[in-house]
C-alpha cells in the first residue's frame, strides 16, 4: 500500500494594500501638560501669573493711589519705602508701574481678542470657498499687510483725541492678518479629511460643520497664535504709548511710564526709565516662554516626545 501523498495547499497569495491616506479626526493634545513638561513655558507661566498678581492685588495692598503727587519726595531714589523710587511729582513709581500692568495686560488681552474674532471669521470664509474666492481674499489680505501700523494709528487720530478703546481697536486691526492666515491655511486642510467629506455628505450646515469639526481641531494652533499676540499686542502698545500715540497720558501704562521717564533719565533717575521697560520685557518674554511650550505641543514633529 502506497504511502499517501500529501496535497499541498499553496497560500493564498497576498495583494498589497494601498497606502491609508485618509486623514481621521487627530487626538488633541493636552495643552496644560505639555505646558507643564516644558520647563521654559513652566516658568514663564510661573512668572506671568506673578505679573498678573502683583498688577491686580499689588496697588490695593500698597495703599497708595497712583496719581498721588507729593513734592517733598520728587526723585526719590529707590528704597524700601518706595521700591521703585519716585518720578517728578513725587509719585510712587512702583504703584504706578503696577497700575500699569493692569491697563498694558487689558490692552494686550482685549486686542488680541478682537483680532482672533476677526481673524477667525476671515480665515473660516476663505478656508471653506471657492478656489477663487479663496485667492481673492488672500490677495486682499496681502494688500491689507502692507499697510504699516503707524499709518492706521496717525489715521485714527484725526478722528477726536486719542482714548483707550480706540487704541486697542487700531493694535486689533493691525494684528488680526496673521491669525486669518493660520486659520485658513488649518481649514484647507482639514477640509481634504474624509470625515469632513463625510459631514458634508451627510447634510450637515456649514455652521454646524465649523462648531463640530473645524474648530475643535483648528483650537489649539490658535491658541498659539494667541498666546503670541498678546505679547506682541503690549510691546505695540508701549511703543505707541512712548510716542504719545497710544493710549493717553492721564493713563499710567507701561509705555507712558517708559516715555516719562525718558525725559526724567536725563537728570539722573535713571529708575524712572528702568523698572517699567524691566516689567515690558519680563511680561514679554513670559508670554513668548508660554507660547513656546504650546507651539511645541502642537507641533506634530515634537508632540510625540512631550508625551
Amino acid at each position: 500500500m502506497k504511502d499517501k501523498e500529501t496535497a499541498v495547499v499553496p497560500e493564498p497569495l497576498s495583494v498589497p494594500q494601498a497606502a491609508d491616506t485618509r486623514m481621521d479626526p487627530p487626538s488633541r493634545p493636552n495643552l496644560l501638560a505639555a505646558v507643564g513638561s516644558h520647563r521654559p513655558a513652566r516658568i514663564g507661566g510661573v512668572g506671568l501669573a506673578v505679573i498678573v498678581l502683583l498688577s491686580l492685588v499689588g496697588p490695593l495692598l500698597w495703599g497708595e493711589e497712583p496719581g498721588t503727587t507729593r513734592l517733598d519726595r520728587v526723585y526719590a531714589s529707590p528704597s524700601f519705602t518706595h521700591p521703585f523710587g519716585t518720578d517728578q511729582l513725587g509719585r510712587d513709581l512702583f504703584v504706578r508701574v503696577l497700575h500699569g500692568g493692569r491697563i498694558s495686560l487689558l490692552t494686550g488681552l482685549t486686542a488680541t481678542l478682537m483680532a482672533t474674532i476677526v481673524g477667525v471669521l476671515y480665515g473660516l470664509l476663505s478656508g471653506m470657498a471657492r478656489r477663487w474666492a479663496d485667492l481673492l481674499m488672500m490677495q486682499l489680505l496681502d494688500a491689507l499687510l502692507s499697510i504699516p501700523v503707524l499709518l492706521l494709528v496717525i489715521v485714527s487720530q484725526a478722528f477726536g483725541r486719542p482714548s483707550f478703546w480706540r487704541v486697542i481697536v487700531v493694535i486689533g486691526l493691525a494684528g488680526w492678518m496673521g491669525t486669518a492666515r493660520v486659520v485658513r491655511t488649518e481649514c484647507r486642510r482639514w477640509m481634504q479629511a474624509d470625515f469632513i467629506k463625510a459631514a458634508i455628505a451627510s447634510g450637515t450646515t456649514p455652521i454646524g460643520l465649523v462648531t463640530r469639526h473645524l474648530l475643535p481641531n483648528i483650537l489649539a494652533p490658535l491658541i498659539v497664535v494667541m498666546t503670541v499676540g498678546v505679547g506682541q499686542a503690549i510691546l505695540l502698545e508701549s511703543t505707541l504709548s512712548f510716542l504719545n500715540l497710544g493710549v493717553p497720558m492721564t493713563l499710567p501704562s507701561w509705555g507712558n511710564l517708559l516715555g516719562n521717564g525718558m525725559s526724567n533719565a536725563l537728570t539722573g533717575a535713571w529708575w524712572t526709565v528702568l523698572f517699567p521697560g524691566v516689567m515690558i520685557v519680563l511680561t514679554v518674554l513670559a508670554i513668548n516662554l508660554v507660547g513656546d511650550g504650546l507651539r511645541d505641543a502642537v507641533d506634530p514633529k515634537t508632540r510625540g516626545i512631550l508625551q
